[in-house]
């Protein structure tokens, strides 16, 4: 008979450097969680620079046609008509400054205003008025196919092409025919009930946590790199250099060198940070370490043997 195989667990002992990973790890959860307690006893202020968790959705007469149109984070993402997992990291929260336009929808502004917790959750429904308007014939109108061609680089248009102008509108082609199309420049979402969920997940805090978020908000799917930025600020000469990470300079470099980021996040900074008028960035290129070679035992092994007498 054969032997039986035995199953033997064998503890592998812990590295130093993985000891101090995971230390590291479970004090940084430590801290969240005593953090996140101090924060839920906290009121929203005006001013304070947050995130926040907004699901947007249409109260249509049928509950079940309900449409969500705006997430942030993963999960209520797959709510979403588009939603694709490809693009897990483009749903975060959004970043907002209480009180300042430019962040979040003055409706949602308001919320925050309002006296609300940390964590707390509120829902706002909104007629279409006070959301994206109510539907206009007016916008809807007549494009040749001329136009629009010339408009969007020469792509054909068809029935539910996006089409932009000249003047910076945005339409959907409702019919085509004949060289002429009829395009509606109603919101998407105009004429519609909407409801917002919102809750205040977090508050940013210290010059270089506010400075990281901001930076983080011009980078897209790629805003955790916000954290990976260097800062030197001089209050007195009201300077702030800012070092680029080597991993995300790559990718500004295929963006005409990231002028439109740099001039987006100069903007942000300026505004809204303390002391801070003019805003350099710099780009450090280290050189690579040459490796390191290894030492070749078992040749010196016999050549000490070449040796022997």
């Amino acid at each position: 008979m054969a032997d039986e195989e035995k199953i033997v667990d064998v503890e592998v002992e812990e590295t130093e450097e993985e000891k101090t990973k995971r230390e590291e790890e479970e004090k940084k959860a430590k801290d969240a969680e005593k953090r996140k307690k101090k924060l839920a006893k906290e009121t929203v202020a005006e001013g304070d620079m947050v995130f926040v968790d907004v699901l947007g959705k249409t109260l249509e007469e049928d509950e079940a046609n309900n449409m969500v149109f705006q997430a942030s984070n993963v999960e209520d993402a797959k709510l979403l008509p588009n939603y694709d997992p490809k693009n897990d990291a483009r749903y975060i929260n959004d970043l907002a400054i209480v009180g300042k336009k430019g962040f979040v929808e003055d409706k949602i502004d308001e919320i925050l205003k309002s006296g609300i917790k940390f964590f707390e959750e509120k829902t706002v429904d909104l007629e279409p008025v006070d959301a994206f308007g109510e539907r206009e014939g007016k916008k809807i109108e007549k494009v040749s196919q001329k136009q629009f061609m010339k408009d969007m680089n020469n792509e054909k248009p068809y029935p539910g092409a996006q089409y932009k102008d000249k003047k910076g509108r945005s339409g959907v082609v409702l019919r085509a025919a004949q060289g002429r199309l009829l395009v509606d420049f109603n919101h998407p979402l105009a004429g519609k009930k909407i409801q917002y969920r919102v809750k205040v997940t977090d508050k940013v805090e210290g010059f270089e946590g506010q400075a990281s978020a901001l930076l983080g908000r011009r980078l897209g799917g790629m805003q955790s790199m916000g954290e990976m930025f260097k800062f030197d600020h001089d209050a007195e000469s009201k300077t702030l250099e800012v070092e680029i990470p080597q991993m995300l300079m790559f990718q500004l470099a295929q963006q005409q060198g990231g002028i439109y980021f740099k001039m987006g996040a100069s903007m942000d900074l300026q505004e809204h940070l303390p002391d801070v008028d003019t805003v350099k960035f710099v780009e450090v290129f280290a050189k690579t370490p040459a490796p390191v070679a290894e030492h070749d035992h078992e040749h010196d092994h016999d050549h000490d043997h070449d040796h022997e007498e």
